[in-house]
């Protein structure tokens, strides 16, 4: 008898089981509910709902964008955005408030010590900020075909435990900035790395203490993405970091590279403000603008390949959490901020907005690589040391490699 009803009981269950999940899928995600209770960590429910009765107020703080616009266009740009957030959320209030480049990470550090930071981080600048103390992940906020619009982000590799931490909004194409002719025509087919080969001797001037630099030549060379394995570097990312400084090393052996690499930092400007024929790199939107305004058409852009870097809005809850509806307003303010009034700001910056919208194509493209939160340490401590000594005491590859 018993057996009779075995089956059937087993299917009950099962139907029931699914029956729960389906329900609950209703009201929570399965990612929510996997960190929640599997992993016994803080999650925010990305299914709450903005309640209309309540009112919301958002704090972001931004870089100053009027280096390369002007300063009465950057107000403007927020007082459109806020009349876009107004329009659907009429009980959302934006407060908005500019930190200085020298010391706004610094201040933002300090803000999630105290466990108050801005509800949106905004940094437009050469450094990516990812931290996960406090911050909440976007992609439980996307939905699918939200997600196939922003076009630099790679799905594909993000598995069920993965999250995307910064909301896109913009996309600044990669590129360094040489004098008019810097490369001879018959080269600029070639892929960017096989183009420094052919530069003039002490034509090429790397600004080796911004670690864009470092990260621009590592997804060039092909790395995916920076890993350790046992303690140490994984083997793509020891590959990748052997084959850049070979790379470096060769330039360096045929005279391409400045020869006072000691001194490029300080005269990284000057030379192609005065002399004009070099290549200088990497480059940020406010210096590329400035370089421009100055030089004009004496200068042009040298691109890297199909590289480029997204510009993300991060959010961030306070210690005193003030609940899962707060944290959907605030990714409310960031999707209208990506996907509506950013393409005024990526136009005036001259960048592109990261969110495709109706049939745009969806350009090939490869994103700067970024170091993860985990990896980050082990990133500073020694490979960031080894980096900097490769170039302050013209290490050979095989010197720099065994200090990793």
């Amino acid at each position: 008898m018993r057996r009779k009803y075995t089956v059937p009981i087993i299917i009950c269950i099962i139907f029931l089981a699914g029956l729960i999940l389906v329900l609950l899928n209703r009201f929570y995600t399965l990612g929510y509910l996997y960190n929640r209770l599997i992993k016994r960590e803080f999650a925010v429910n990305p299914r709450a709902e903005i309640d209309p009765e309540r009112e919301y107020l958002i704090r972001i703080w931004h870089y100053p964008f009027y280096r390369t616009i002007k300063e009465a266009d950057e107000r403007e740009f927020y007082q459109e955005l806020k009349k876009d957030i107004e329009a659907v959320y009429p009980n959302i209030r934006l407060f908005t408030g500019e930190i200085g480049f020298a010391t706004g990470e610094e201040s933002l550090r300090e803000a999630i010590k105290e466990g108050n930071p801005p509800d949106i981080y905004f940094n437009l600048s050469t450094h990516v900020f990812i931290g996960e103390d406090l911050q909440i992940a976007v992609s439980p906020y996307l939905s699918n075909q939200e997600r196939e619009a922003y076009y630099t982000v790679d799905w594909q590799h993000f598995g069920f435990r993965d999250r995307l931490w910064g909301w896109p909004v913009l996309v600044h194409r990669q590129y360094w900035i040489g004098g008019k002719g810097i490369l001879a025509e018959e080269y600029r087919g070639l892929p960017f790395l096989d183009q420094l080969v052919h530069l003039k001797e002490g034509s090429l001037l790397l600004n080796f203490h911004d670690e864009t630099l470092l990260r621009q030549l590592l997804s060039l060379v092909g790395l995916e993405a920076f890993r350790l394995e046992n303690g140490g570097l994984d083997p793509a990312s020891y590959r990748a970091l052997e084959e850049v400084f070979t790379l470096l090393h060769g330039l360096r052996e045929k005279g391409i590279l400045h020869k006072d690499a000691k001194a490029v930092p300080d005269i990284f400007l000057k030379k192609m403000l005065e002399e004009k024929a070099v290549l200088i790199g990497p480059v940020n939107p406010y210096l590329s603008n400035f370089i421009f305004e100055q030089l004009g058409d004496g200068v042009e852009s040298v691109y890297l390949d199909n590289l480029v870097k997204t510009y993300e809005l991060n959010i961030f809850r306070q210690r005193d959490y003030k609940g899962d509806d707060h944290s959907r307003a605030v990714m409310e303010v960031a999707r209208i901020f990506s996907q509506k009034t950013a393409g005024v700001l990526a136009e005036e910056l001259g960048l592109a907005r990261a969110y495709l919208a109706g049939e745009e194509e969806r350009p090939e493209v490869k994103e700067l690589l970024v170091i993860h939160p985990e990896y980050r340490a082990y990133w500073e401590e020694v490979v960031w040391p080894a980096w900097l000594e490769f170039w302050e005491q013209n290490l050979a590859p095989g010197e720099v490699m065994g200090r990793l």
